[in-house]
């Protein structure tokens, strides 16, 4: 069944309009993030040698990424209101290429560290600035275009843990440098994104003006992408070490990190034909609640060489049709999705920090029930969002 229609409202007059060219490379963009949040879990090991720590602290370079993309929306969402998008997402780009290339180059754990801030930085400000972007798209074929795009996420995250099984995690500085460099090659691909300031959006003051049924539905949206972020993180990032500790090789838990990526790819991929057929709100709940018998089927190591990439497709439309239904419940508001993106990186802390702290206590076995509890708390967040009617314009 289809989602139900956008109620009327006119069109912003800050559209976002995208030539192929300039989709293509917000895909690619998003491919680079996807990759280079992709590395931390399988190497956390590898960081437990190369700078002679714990695995309890070397889990530590998680948190610290997303306090790093936590903060980083603030620059990139100012930057998007007072400026056009495409000088926010060069800019971005460089930060990205700055952190990476400072992170392969140094020897210190501290240092390493800061490294990772920065490069978060340039994340959150990329992440949050390309979903509002894609957002503020024409409403047809809006769907289709935040599922594909964001499926390039999936698939730079697949992407570089199967590079660190071809080129050995000992090496990994020579692959945050390689990144570093591909992230100033694709500040040359923004010509064709005409985002106008958010400043001059006469929309966004009327949805803005609705308080009293605006923010208990932002709040809602809030909290649910605070403890989805929570699970992808903390499922993208442990995986590999749970795998690790129990028996499996470093290439194997790379690969199945790998794997759950590339169903969260092929899941994006289909975001817009199966919005053709569920609304938004199905695909959301159906899929939380398949998560958490996946995260529970994890407790047995050798199944869950199966579950964790069907945890990937499982959860992969969550994030895209959670900003649809959220455009269909609040059109234009900008603001609202920019305070959701920037929320939602709190996730990326509480997440793989508090599954740290648990495995610090209780080891490893602690981890797909720690997941499960996540996506028990998402799916009854989002479930909580169906009591609100879409807010119309005039």
């Amino acid at each position: 069944m289809s989602s139900p229609s956008t109620p009327s409202s006119p069109q912003a007059t800050t559209q976002v309009e995208l030539t192929t060219l300039a989709l293509g490379n917000l895909t690619g963009v998003f491919i680079l993030i996807g990759a280079i949040s992709s590395l931390f879990g399988p190497l956390l090991v590898t960081f437990t040698h190369h700078f002679s720590i714990s695995l309890a602290r070397a889990g530590e370079v998680l948190s610290i990424y997303f306090i790093g993309a936590l903060i980083g929306v603030v620059p990139g969402w100012w930057g998007l209101k007072h400026t056009t998008g495409r000088k926010v997402l060069t800019v971005s780009l460089i930060t990205v290429a700055a952190g990476t290339l400072c992170s392969g180059l140094v020897h210190s754990w501290l240092i390493f560290l800061a490294s990772i801030f920065l490069l978060g930085l340039g994340f959150g400000s990329l992440d949050m600035g390309l979903n509002v972007l894609l957002s503020r798209t024409a409403v047809e074929g809006r769907a289709h275009r935040l599922s594909f795009v964001n499926a390039g996420y999936g698939l730079g995250a697949v992407i570089c843990p199967l590079l660190l099984v071809v080129v050995h995690p000992g090496n990994f500085p020579a692959v945050f440098v390689a990144i570093s460099i591909i992230a100033l090659l694709l500040t040359t691909f923004n010509s064709g994104v005409h985002a106008p300031a958010l400043k001059a959006e006469s929309l966004q003051s009327q949805i803005s003006a609705r308080r009293a049924q605006r923010w208990p539905i932002l709040l809602s949206f809030i909290a649910a992408y605070i403890f989805y972020v929570a699970l992808e993180t903390s499922a993208s990032g442990w995986i590999s070490s749970q795998l690790q500790r129990g028996g499996y090789s470093a290439s194997l838990g790379s690969f199945i990190t790998a794997a759950f990526w590339m169903g969260m790819t092929i899941g994006r991929s289909l975001g817009g034909t199966l919005h053709r057929i569920f609304n938004e709100r199905k695909l959301i709940l159906g899929g939380l609640v398949l998560a958490i018998f996946a995260d529970l089927g994890a407790t047995s190591n050798h199944l869950a060489l199966v579950t964790y990439p069907l945890l990937g497709l499982i959860l992969a439309t969550v994030f895209p049709m959670g900003l649809m239904w959220y455009t269909r419940l609040l059109p234009h508001d900008s603001d609202g999705i920019s305070l959701i993106l920037f929320a939602m990186m709190a996730g990326g802390v509480i997440g793989p920090g508090g599954v740290s702290l648990l495995v610090s206590h209780f080891g490893v076995h602690v981890i797909p029930y720690t997941f499960a509890g996540l996506a028990l708390i998402d799916v009854a967040l989002f479930a909580s969002i169906l009591r609100f009617q879409p807010v119309e314009l005039t």
